[in-house]
C-alpha cells in the first residue's frame, strides 16, 4: 500500500509542471506586452492618428508617456516588493495594467490613449525588476543558463514581434485588437499568479522602509520632462517651453543623486555600480538600448518614407529581427559560461557595427534582401550586448547586492532610453530641414542641366498621354518628392553614423568587461563527493 501511494506521489510530481516554467510564463505575459505595444505602435500610429484626427506632435504623447513612467515603476517596483511580498504586489501592479489595456480599447482621444499607457507603463515598470529576479532564482542550476534565452527570446524577442504586430495591423487597418493581447495578458497572468505565488511572510523578511522623499523627487523629475520632451520637437532646445523645463529637472536629478547617496537603503543604489565589471557592463547596457531605439527609428523612417516598402514587406523585415534575436538566444545561452559576456559582448557590439557602416550608404536602390540580413545580425547583435551588459552586471561582485546592482543599472537605462526616443524625433525633422533647404538652393530653373533635365522628365510625361501642363506639374512633383527623400535619407545616414559612434563605445566596454578577469558563472560546477578508500588490515608477518 505504502509502495503504491508512493508511486502515486511520484506521478503527481512528474505531471506538476516546473516552478521555473511557470515563473517563465508570468514574466514573459507580465512584462512582454508593454514591450511589444510600445514597437507597435510606433509602426502603426498613422492609424491612431487618423481615427483620432490629431496632430503628428500629439502622436507622440503616449509614447513618450509611457516610456516615463516605465522608467519611473522600475525602482519603485523593488522597493514596494520587499515591503509587502512577491505576491501582492504582482498581482496588484498586473491588475493595473489590466486597467490601462482596457482604457486603451475603449479610447475616444489620444489623451485617453495616453492615460491608458501611462498606467501601463508605470505598472510594467513596477513589474520589470519585481518577477524578473524572482524567475532568475527559480531555474533550477542545471538549466540555469536558459533563463538567457527567456530574456532575450523572450523579453527582447518581444520588441520584433510588437512591429510585427504593427506591420500586420497596417494591414488590417485595424490597431485596438493588440491592445486586446494585452488584456488576455494580464488576466491569464492574475490568475496563474494568484494560485501559485506564496503569500508574503513578514517575519522572514528584513525591513526595508520606501524612500518616499526619493521617489516624490524621482516622480517630479518624470513629470517635469513630459512637457519639454512633447514640445521639443516642434519648438526646439531653445524654446522657452523646452530648455527652462531641462535646467530644473537637470537640477532635480543633481538632488536625487545627493539625497539617494545620503540614505542607508536608496531608491536607486548608484554606489553598487562603483567597480570597473559593473560599470563595463552598464555601459554595455545602456548602449546596447540607445542602438536599438536609434537603429529602428532610422530604419523604420528609411522603409517607410523613402523605399515605401508595403506592409507585407514590413512584416518580413521585423520578423528577420526576431530570427536575429532567437539566434542571439541561443549563442547566448550556451555560450555565456563558457567565454563570458565580455566576448559575447565583443561578437554584438562587431555585428552592430557592420550593420551600421552597411546602412550609412543606405538608399532608395538598397535591395530588400540585404536589409534582412542586415537586421537579422542587428538583432543577434544587439540583443547579445545588452543582455550579457545586465546580466554580467548583475552577478558582478557580493550576490547579496545583485540585486542593487540591476536596480541602478536598469533604472539609469529606462532614464536614458525615455529621453532619447524625442530627442531623436527633434535630431531627424532639424536635419531633415536643413538638407532639404541645401537642395532646393541647389535646384534653379536657369541652370541648364537642370532645365534639360526637367524638360526630358516633360518629354517622358507627355509620351504617356499627358498634356503639356499637366506633365510639366508631374515633373515638378517628382522633382520635389526626389528631393524630399534625399533629405529625409540624409537625416536617416546621420543616425546610424550614431548607431556606429554607439558600437564603438560597447565594443570598448565589452573589452573591459572581457579583460577585467573572469566572470561568475550562472551554472555551478556541482563538486562530486568523494568516499575515503576502505581501511585494510595489515598482515602479520
Amino acid at each position: 500500500m505504502s509502495e503504491q501511494n508512493q508511486a502515486t506521489a511520484s506521478d503527481k510530481q512528474s505531471l506538476s509542471i516546473p516552478t521555473y516554467l511557470i515563473m517563465t510564463l508570468l514574466t514573459l505575459c507580465s512584462i512582454g506586452p508593454q514591450y511589444f505595444l510600445n514597437l507597435s505602435y510606433t509602426v502603426n500610429q498613422i492609424l491612431v492618428q487618423n481615427r483620432f484626427d490629431t496632430s503628428t506632435q500629439g502622436l507622440l504623447l503616449p509614447s513618450i508617456i509611457s516610456n516615463l513612467a516605465f522608467g519611473l515603476g522600475v525602482p519603485i517596483g523593488p522597493a514596494l516588493t520587499r515591503k509587502y511580498g512577491i505576491r501582492k504586489t504582482y498581482l496588484a501592479f498586473v491588475l493595473a495594467f489590466l486597467v490601462g489595456s482596457l482604457i486603451n480599447v475603449f479610447s475616444l482621444n489620444i489623451v485617453a490613449l495616453s492615460i491608458g499607457r501611462l498606467i501601463q507603463g508605470l505598472s510594467s515598470g513596477m513589474l520589470f525588476l519585481t518577477v524578473l529576479p524572482v524567475t532568475l532564482r527559480s531555474f533550477p542550476n542545471k538549466v540555469r543558463n536558459f533563463f538567457l534565452f527567456m530574456a532575450i527570446a523572450g523579453l527582447f524577442g518581444s520588441t520584433a514581434i510588437g512591429a510585427f504586430l504593427g506591420a500586420v495591423s497596417l494591414h488590417m487597418d485595424q490597431w485596438r485588437w493588440i491592445f486586446l493581447v494585452g488584456i488576455a495578458a494580464s488576466v491569464l497572468c492574475w490568475l496563474v499568479g494568484y494560485k501559485i505565488l506564496p503569500q508574503h511572510d513578514p517575519n522572514q523578511h528584513e525591513e526595508h522602509p520606501v524612500d518616499k522623499k526619493s521617489i516624490f523627487i524621482l516622480s517630479l523629475i518624470m513629470i517635469l520632462l513630459a512637457f519639454p520632451l512633447y514640445q521639443l520637437q516642434d519648438k526646439g532646445f531653445s524654446s522657452i517651453y523646452v530648455w527652462p523645463f531641462f535646467v530644473v529637472a537637470g537640477g532635480l536629478v543633481i538632488i536625487f543623486i545627493v539625497t539617494d547617496l545620503a540614505v542607508k537603503n536608496p531608491l536607486i543604489p548608484l554606489g553598487a555600480l562603483k567597480a570597473t565589471k559593473p560599470i563595463s557592463g552598464t555601459i554595455m547596457a545602456i548602449g546596447g538600448h540607445m542602438s536599438y531605439i536609434v537603429a529602428i527609428a532610422g530604419i523604420n523612417g528609411v522603409l517607410r518614407n523613402v523605399q515605401n516598402v508595403s506592409f507585407s514587406t514590413l512584416s518580413y523585415f521585423y520578423l528577420c529581427f526576431f530570427i536575429g534575436v532567437v539566434f542571439s538566444a541561443l549563442i547566448s545561452t550556451f555560450f555565456y559560461d563558457k567565454i563570458g559576456p565580455g566576448y559575447l559582448g565583443v561578437v554584438g557590439s562587431l555585428l552592430v557595427l557592420f550593420v551600421a557602416v552597411s546602412w550609412i550608404k543606405v538608399s532608395a536602390d538598397t535591395s530588400i534582401t540585404s536589409l534582412y540580413i542586415d537586421v537579422i545580425c542587428f538583432g543577434a547583435g544587439v540583443s547579445m550586448v545588452l543582455v550579457s551588459g545586465a546580466l554580467g552586471t548583475a552577478l558582478a561582485g557580493d550576490l547579496h547586492q545583485a540585486s542593487m546592482r540591476s536596480v541602478s543599472l536598469h533604472s539609469i537605462r529606462n532614464f536614458f532610453g525615455a529621453i532619447i526616443a524625442p530627442v531623436l524625433g527633434w535630431f531627424v525633422v532639424r536635419q531633415n530641414a536643413v538638407y532639404y533647404d541645401n537642395i532646393r538652393g541647389q535646384i534653379s530653373e536657369t541652370d541648364p542641366q537642370v532645365r534639360l533635365q526637367l524638360m526630358d522628365m516633360i518629354k517622358h510625361y507627355m509620351s504617356t498621354g499627358m498634356s503639356q501642363a499637366d506633365a510639366k506639374t508631374a515633373a515638378v512633383i517628382a522633382v520635389v518628392t526626389s528631393a524630399k527623400k534625399t533629405a529625409i535619407l540624409h537625416a536617416y545616414h546621420n543616425l546610424f553614423f550614431m548607431l556606429a559612434i554607439l558600437g564603438v563605445i560597447m565594443l570598448i566596454a565589452s573589452l573591459g568587461k572581457a579583460l577585467s578577469g573572469k566572470n561568475r558563472a550562472l551554472v555551478k560546477k556541482e563538486e562530486r563527493m568523494t568516499l575515503p578508500a576502505p581501511e585494510t588490515k595489515k598482515t602479520s608477518a
